[in-house]
């Protein structure tokens, strides 16, 4: 049996990796996954992935969560990151393991 949830996808700069990654689970996000030396382009200008430093990299953190948990994460992350750039955004997905999410 399939159940509705949201998925939520963050990219935001790697040196915000972890502070991002605690404050989704201050929030109620159960799991996450990461992907890292996320490559694209945009208001900024290019990540190429390739900074020796990676202190220019982005990262993407997946999650998915209940609806509540994922409105809270989108209404709440520019403020709590107000100077990040970053990008939030939710789709819906459905999972068949609702206990963990």
């Amino acid at each position: 049996m399939a159940h509705p949830r949201k998925k939520i996808e963050i990219i935001v700069e790697a040196p915000l990796q972890k502070p991002v990654l605690d404050w989704l689970s201050a929030q109620g996000v159960k799991g996450w996954s990461l992907f890292p030396r996320v490559i694209g382009g945009g208001k900024h200008g290019e990540r190429s992935g390739d900074d020796i430093t990676r202190a220019f990299d982005n990262v993407m953190i997946v999650a998915v969560a209940t609806e509540p948990v994922a409105r809270v994460v989108l209404d709440g992350f520019h403020t709590r990151f107000a100077d990040a750039v970053a990008v939030v955004y939710i789709s819906d997905v459905e999972v068949s393991r609702a206990d963990r999410f």
